[in-house]
């Protein structure tokens, strides 16, 4: 009998120090999908999508929470139809009284995420990210009015600015005046056209993470009132950390190329493998990204890997890889990304919060399976 049983809200605050929602792609829907965060847990399976086989799976073991690596919601609702492909699962969801919790794009980009566990499962060393920027920063300064310091305040921190650490909503402000002279054809939203207006301002700034530098610079851009928004961005010296896409190291000592792929047979149990690109008979510097990493070939290279381990290669790939001189490996999607659900559970039973009984309840899903056949 369990005595103590948590709640979402716990699981899941768990759960975001090992992924930060903050580490997600703008595209991405993360964290809860369905449920509420004050229901109790009966017990936890991890699964990489939510499927029919998955659901009865939960029920047999007597579980209502769920967490997937794909999100089970992408694109926004417009309606709940049961009777339409897909909705007996979310008819079954909800009957059920189930709840469902999403680690996608954060738990690849996280410091002990998705693609360190791989790096550290090929046994690579001198690990580092492979997106460029992973762990770089910028100060971020915007000269704002004094009346909209808040809502500007608001978007940049919404974007994703202002972490330092364990620390969110970091900023500094101080005021001024800001002086100006609208010319023929502007909108000014202070003063008038060909007059200098001198304003109360505040100088807002704050620090950003390079890899999402846009992505908040856009919603900085959105909140606030001028049509000319006067900002500055300063690189920072420090870093800030391992998290980043991807992750490329060196074997501990130069490895034949037909090793390398035996071993990675073993690793993801007889996974069918492809190959191609730039012939190597010896290798020791690799990449690996979990998911779709083909788009990354050239920061891979420019970080002096050797060979790149990912998946969803095609055609056009394989030819560019050989003129960048790199060698690519694909694994199956499915493959690379489930052996990455052990990362999640390992994080959960270590926590100290977790009693030991709860801990017996977190199920790895015995659906893992490919959704195609190898004919």
């Amino acid at each position: 009998m369990i005595k103590k049983l948590p709640t979402v809200r716990e699981i899941t605050a768990i759960l975001e120090e090992l992924a930060p929602l903050k580490l997600a792609e703008s595209w991405d829907n993360v964290g809860l999908q369905v449920g509420r965060l004050d229901r109790e847990v009966s017990g936890l399976l991890l699964a990489l999508d939510l499927s029919k086989a998955v659901l009865e799976e939960a029920r047999q073991k007597q579980v209502n929470l769920i967490v997937t690596h794909h999100p089970l919601i992408f694109k926004p609702l417009h309606s709940l139809r049961f009777d339409r492909p897909g909705g007996e699962v979310w008819e079954e969801l909800m009957a059920g009284g189930f709840t469902v919790y999403s680690l996608h794009t954060n738990f690849d980009r996280a410091a002990d995420g998705l693609n360190q566990y791989l790096a550290e499962l090929l046994q690579l060393t001198r690990i580092e990210p492979v997106e460029e920027g992973a762990g770089e920063y910028f100060k971020l300064v915007v000269f704002v009015p004094e009346d909209h310091a808040e809502p500007v305040f608001a978007a940049l921190t919404a974007a994703g600015a202002g972490w330092i650490g364990n620390y969110s909503h970091c900023t500094f402000r101080t005021s001024g005046v800001g002086t100006f002279l609208p010319q023929s054809g502007a909108n000014p939203f202070l003063g008038d056209v060909g007059a200098v207006s001198s304003v109360p301002e505040v100088r807002l700034e704050t620090i950003i993470p390079a890899w999402t530098r846009e992505r908040i610079i856009q919603a900085m851009l959105a909140a606030h009132p001028y049509e000319e928004v006067a900002y500055d961005l300063y690189p920072v010296v420090q870093k800030g950390g391992r998290a980043g896409l991807g992750r490329v190291g060196v074997l501990p000592t130069p490895q034949p190329f037909p090793d390398l792929l035996a071993e990675l047979k073993a690793l993801f149990k007889g996974e069918t493998l492809r190959w191609g690109g730039f012939p190597r008979e010896r290798v020791q510097k690799l990449a690996v990204i979990g998911g779709s990493g083909g788009k990354y070939m050239r920061q891979a290279k420019r970080k002096g890997a050797e060979v790149l381990i990912t998946s969803d290669l095609g055609y056009h790939d394989f030819l560019y890889a050989e003129q960048l001189g790199l060698t690519i490996v694909e694994v199956g999607h499915h493959t690379i990304e489930a052996v990455g659900l052990n990362r999640i559970k390992e994080y959960l039973e270590q926590d100290r919060t977790l009693t030991s009984e709860f801990k017996a309840r977190i199920y790895l899903s015995e659906h893992q399976i490919k959704p195609y056949t190898l004919y």
